[in-house]
């Protein structure tokens, strides 16, 4: 009988299917939840087909399954109505609206924050192993992405503006703006710190040999 280890990507995978297929099971609004995952249906299979082409690292697979739960907590629930307050107060005793005075549900914007965070070294691998870019460039690219795909999904949202619970902007005129703002603001600090850290890095590593 020949045993087969999964592999630490593949527990991943497979724990995000568990959890996609758990909150998609009942979700608040059906329709909503449908609008919100074909972006995730489309993206899971177009990771299918070009597994042979590119893979991420398990890192990588880490950080962008972590973002999709997040965002599933999002669909099931829609974004206007998580109730990560009542579940934060609940364990803690202290509301975190109140706390800070927020008058919206605030979920959608730590998802775009997450977005920009999360998602910033995954393009970056994408764009050094498939088109050699290195450095700043590929940092910088990076960044883009990560600003372009959020634009892209704020007129998506735009589009489907006749269903409220998908839009989430919750009587803000400038949502889109401000998500668009968290996600580009995340993935700089993300960039950023990993420069800086290569640098110390090469620095330590010269400092060592010229001692």
């Amino acid at each position: 009988m020949i045993r087969t280890r999964l592999t630490s990507t593949q527990l991943l995978q497979l724990a995000f299917v568990a959890i996609f297929v758990t909150l998609g099971w009942n979700p608040v609004d059906r329709h909503t939840w449908l609008i919100e995952n074909s972006l995730v249906l489309v993206g899971a299979a177009f990771v299918w087909f070009a597994r042979h082409r590119f893979y991420w690292t398990p890192v990588s697979w880490a950080q962008v399954v972590l973002f999709l739960c997040l965002h599933q907590v999002g669909t099931h629930y829609t974004y206007p109505q998580v109730p990560y307050d009542q579940a934060f107060a609940a364990l803690t005793g202290i509301s975190i609206d109140q706390t800070f005075g927020w008058q919206r549900n605030q979920y959608d914007r730590l998802v775009h924050l997450f977005y920009g965070l999360l998602w910033a070294l995954p393009l970056r691998e994408i764009l050094t192993r498939q088109c050699a870019l290195k450095g700043a460039w590929a940092s910088l690219m990076a960044w883009s992405l990560v600003l372009s795909t959020s634009m892209l999904y704020e007129l998506m949202e735009w589009l489907g503006g006749s269903n409220s619970s998908f839009v989430g902007a919750q009587g803000d005129f400038w949502d889109a703006q401000k998500d668009m703002a968290i996600a580009a603001a995340g993935s700089l600090v993300v960039l950023i710190c990993r420069g800086h850290l290569i640098r110390e890095k090469i620095s330590w590593v010269l400092g060592r040999h010229n001692g």
